[in-house]
């Protein structure tokens, strides 16, 4: 290396200070989400992974907007390439006081050569001797005679000279060069760029340059060069696309101090459009508290200076524009431009990317961001204008624009009236393309700008608490009815608050909250007098439904009888067929279900095909077929009926958000749990409460089942609906008692079960739930007593004997069809239980064996004989068989195995064990599965061969008997034999079953 002083080129100048305090975007900014596929086309394209008979290097373009994860991928590239055994370094280009250094880029990525291959960096500078115009600090050897004193400053020599150094590094390390923000490059790095591309590389050099796509304008300088680099064969170019909501979302979740709250997270998701560092900004702000904009406000903003004050103009119009699009017919008439100027203020809104454009014409901002930013930068003055503008425009000329949008603008000044009726036309569109809570956010509005005598206030109550209904917000539905008749104002009209009431009954019946059906219904009746008409209808359906929910079956078929009558004499199709959908609930209570089902066939065979009152009519005949144990019909009728619901866009209204869940648990008994989690998954999509916790609890079944872990805190979490909703407990309550159970936490599942059993006994009174919720009970406690203390022995054993006594009177309890307590009219007498309700008879049959398993355990004097307990199993088992509960049958056929086998029956029971080890298999369920090992008996499972381990071992990963012969160098006939004797020793059906019963033994890791 040569160690002479060389004078500096003044070509470029010495790096300064002020260039060293020049911030840079950084390289390492957070994880890498959801590129993946734009990673391999990048490691691809420089040939970071050739493949065989290919040589490494290529030259790539990546692109994208600020933010978009552009310098992540470079980063992860570096890495990739580093990890490779590939030299790596990057050149930036600055933007402001940088873009006056010429070769700026360059001058960083020789430095950091020359740094680090010097040897390579003197061997060219002899050749190529311009390439010291990018080392202004390197010293340099004196003049002599042979050599020229002076370097030629040619900007083709200075290209020529880089291109030979990079070439000169491919040969002594396999290299990628990354170029950064070539959007800020000076003139002469681009054209260098421009000669490196074109030329590319014969040695393993890879070359990387990005831009940002949304930095650019028809004038900016680099938009030439991208039409030449566009026509280079060979040349890739990498345009990052914004990422899904999902890989943001998991991006979000991984930033420490991030936001743990749904809302928020889908919030900062649908902000950031895509882009992480919008998202990082995001959550920054609200980390600390701030309204969701963070430090991006400055950047934005910036990009709307450059523009003229007329396009400025047209730009503050379009942030108070109000959805995504604003039509080029609305805008031209908010601005009052001259076309002339309204459209060269909108191209150089579109230029310099603030503005984008679709057909027919219509602009939106580039990203919602930056929308809000120009908007929140608006004077009140000037918003105030711009709002009068709108407002007039729209009421002139309202097909230019949603209703909403004329009552947005009104309302911000001061239109009440207009913004009123605007929002009711907004809900009723809103409600016509299924979109409830788009409805009920546009009435709520209205609803608050009106006054409380105000006349309309009744009605539009009433339309806001059923969009809340069809959205599924029963909660919400019936506190707007609350509210209104507890604050009725000075000159509430009688009729319209018997509307009221009867809707709350109506209503009101979808969840378990106390509410006096009947002195509504009496207070109703008293409101309206006696005419017949359509408003006596809705108040005697009312009164129809509240006699049936508190048994008064006979008081309801004379009711309903009148009711009939009117609606018919009125032509009031709907109602009357709403009335003979309740009265089926009065056939029911009489155990006629061949007359409940032809009387509901009948109903349904009247409804038209959007008739919202179908759905009810199909989930009450899915619910007939359910309680005959017809779960494979009751399932088909489910499903239709969450089909319907789908079609009607009231998937969270009543009876089509029951459709889908009790299809999804229909779907658990009969063994299909996929399909079960199909159903219920929500798919990330909101849902409003107490749905989301009725469907957590519901596939919590599966996952308690397969004894997947539960987050310890989600039972807590779930309790904190169960006064609203009685089928929250259950569904909480029924997957908590295994979850526990498995665990080990008597205790806790005592407390859980305490807790839903007074909860329960004050929604339902008495329940037919108590008799399945005693015999998990009594189950799980048989398992656990024998290890717990005294205290909490004596405990779980009152408990049992108290839900057993219970729920034994529930089963002998006949039909009472007057003045009883809901649910009375689904009780049977002994003998027909098994054809009125088949999963109680079987629960009921499950009961009674778990009572004599605990009480063996449990060392009572004289427990029963083990002939008693075979017995008691086979009754369960067939009776499960019968219901078609696949899982609980195996779990019933698993303990009879079990008694079979302490019967000295041991062949018996590995055949029942057998059969329930198969379903197990199948279903994944891990903790039966356990259960059944502990049955089998010892002499099926001898030890193992040396040999048989290795096979086991292979077996286990999967490997086919070919693939562990080669592994084990020995023949796929001799693999076949060990195989074979593996499943008879293990007792295993397969191979999958062999290898997950030596996981559970330890017999193989992994």
């Amino acid at each position: 290396m040569t160690t002479a002083t060389r004078p500096v080129s003044q070509a470029v100048p010495p790096l300064s200070a002020e260039y060293a305090m020049m911030p840079r975007m950084p390289l390492r900014t957070g994880p890498l989400i959801g590129r993946d596929t734009d990673l391999s086309r990048l490691a691809d394209a420089i040939g970071l992974r050739p493949a065989p008979g290919a040589r490494p290097g290529g030259v790539v373009v990546l692109s994208g907007d600020a933010g978009i994860g552009k310098s992540r991928i470079v980063s992860r590239l570096l890495d990739d390439a580093t990890e490779a055994g590939w030299f790596t370094a990057v050149g930036h280009c600055v933007g402001q006081a940088g873009s006056s250094l010429a070769y700026l880029p360059f001058v960083e990525l020789v430095g950091t050569i020359d740094a680090t291959h010097p040897e390579v960096v003197e061997r060219v500078l002899d050749t190529h001797p311009s390439l010291g115009h990018l080392l202004p600090g390197r010293p340099t050897a004196p003049a002599t005679s042979d050599v020229p004193t002076g370097r030629s400053t040619d900007p083709g020599q200075v290209a020529e000279s880089v291109h030979a150094l990079l070439s000169a590094l491919g040969d002594a390390q396999p290299s990628l060069i990354v170029v950064e923000d070539v959007h800020w490059a000076d003139h002469s790095s681009r054209d260098l760029i421009t000669l490196l591309l074109t030329r590319g590389f014969t040695r393993p050099v890879g070359l990387v340059v990005t831009y940002r796509s949304d930095d650019l304008y028809r004038r900016h300088p680099l938009h030439e060069t991208l039409a030449v680099w566009a026509r280079i064969a060979g040349l890739e170019h990498v345009e990052l696309a914004p990422l899904p909501d999902d890989a943001v979302r998991e991006l979000v979740s991984g930033i420490e101090g991030a936001p743990t709250d749904p809302g928020t997270a889908a919030e900062i998701a649908r902000r950031a459009q895509g882009n992480p560092f919008f998202a990082e900004e995001l959550v920054a702000s609200a980390a600390a508290g701030q309204s969701l904009t963070g430090g991006l406000s400055r950047v934005l903003r910036a990009r709307v200076d450059q523009l003229d004050d007329t396009a400025q103009r047209v730009v503050r119009a379009v942030a108070l524009k109000g959805g995504q699009f604003i039509g080029h017919d609305l805008l031209s008439r908010v601005v009052g431009l001259p076309d002339d100027e309204l459209e060269a203020a909108l191209a150089a809104a579109v230029e310099h990317h603030v503005l984008e454009t679709r057909w027919p014409p219509a602009y939106t901002f580039r990203h919602a961001l930056l929308g809000e930013t120009v908007a929140d930068g608006l004077l009140p003055g000037e918003r105030l204008r711009l709002h009068r503008a709108y407002a007039a425009v729209l009421a002139e000329h309202p097909g230019l624009a949603p209703a909403s949008e004329l009552a947005r603008h009104a309302a911000a000044v001061g239109d009440l009236p207009t913004a009123v009726t605007a929002s009711r036309a907004a809900a009723e569109a809103a409600m016509a393309v299924g979109g409830p809570q788009e409805a009920l956010l546009h009435l709520e509005r209205a609803l608050a700008w009106l006054d409380e005598d105000d006349p309309q206030r009744d009605e539009l109550t009433l339309r806001a608490s059923r969009a809340a209904m069809v959205a599924g917000d029963a909660l919400r539905a019936m506190d707007l009815l609350r509210d209104r008749l507890d604050h009725p104002g000075a000159a509430q009209d009688p009729g319209a608050r018997a509307d009221l009431l009867s809707a709350l009954v109506v209503r009101s019946r979808v969840l378990d909250l106390p509410v006096d059906s009947i002195a509504m219904t009496d207070e109703a009746l008293a409101l309206i007098g006696d005419e017949a008409d359509e408003r006596r209808v809705r108040v005697l359906v009312a009164r129809v439904q509240a006699l049936v929910d508190h048994g008064s079956f006979v008081e309801a078929a004379v009711v309903g009888n009148e009711v009939s009558l009117i609606a018919e004499r009125l032509g009031l199709g709907g109602a009357l067929a709403e009335v003979r959908t309740i009265l089926a609930r009065v056939l029911e209570a009489q155990e006629d279900l061949d007359a409940v089902e032809t009387h509901l066939r009948s109903i349904v065979a009247d409804l038209g095909p959007d008739d919202p009152l179908l759905l009810r009519g199909l989930h009450q005949l899915a619910s007939l077929a359910h309680r005959r144990g017809d779960l494979p019909g009751s399932l088909a009728l489910y499903d239709r009926g969450a089909d319907v619901a789908r079609r009607m866009h009231r998937e969270w209204a009543p009876w089509g958000q029951e459709c889908r869940l009790l299809g999804g648990i229909t779907a658990y008994e009969l063994g299909d749990w996929d399909g079960a989690l199909r159903r219920l998954d929500l798919a990330g999509r909101p849902a409003p409460q107490p749905g989301r916790t009725i469907f957590t609890g519901a596939a919590l079944l599966v996952r308690s089942g397969r004894g997947e872990p539960v987050d310890p805190d989600l039972v807590a979490t779930m309790r904190e609906w169960w006064h609203v909703d009685g089928l929250c407990v259950v569904l909480t309550v029924m997957p908590a008692v295994d979850v526990l159970g498995h665990a080990g936490d008597l205790a806790g599942m005592l407390d859980v079960v305490e807790a839903a059993v007074t909860f329960l006994d004050a929604a339902w009174g008495e329940y037919h739930a108590l008799v399945r919720l005693g015999a998990l009970v009594a189950g799980q406690a048989a398992t656990l007593v024998p290890h717990a203390d005294p205290a909490l022995r004596a405990r779980a054993l009152t408990l049992v004997a108290t839900l057993a006594e219970r729920g034994r009177r529930i089963s002998d309890l006949r039909p009472a069809v007057e003045a009883a307590i809901r649910p009375k009219f689904e009780r049977s007498a002994p003998e027909s239980l098994e054809d009125t309700s088949r999963e109680t008879w079987a629960w009921t049959a499950r009961l009674e064996a778990e009572l004599l398993r605990l009480q063996r355990v449990a060392g009572v004097d004289d427990p029963p004989p083990v002939a008693d307990l075979v017995g008691a199993w086979r009754e369960s088992v067939h009776a499960f068989e019968r219901y078609g509960h696949v899982f609980e049958t195996a779990r019933s056929q698993a303990r009879l195995a079990e008694s079979l086998r302490a019967a000295g029956d041991d062949a018996t029971s590995r055949d029942v064990a057998e059969r329930a080890r198969e379903v197990a298999v199948r279903l994944e369920a891990k903790p039966l599965l356990a259960e059944l090992d502990d049955v089998r008996p010892t002499q099926t499972a001898p030890d193992l061969t040396p040999r048989e381990l290795e096979v086991l071992a292979l077996l286990a990963q999967g490997l086919s008997n070919g693939q562990i012969g080669k592994q084990l160098y020995i023949s796929t006939k001799t693999v076949s034999v060990h195989v074979s004797n593996l499943l008879a020793k293990l007792g295993a059906s397969g191979r999958t079953e062999a290898a997950a019963i030596a996981r559970r033994r330890g017999l193989v890791t992994g």
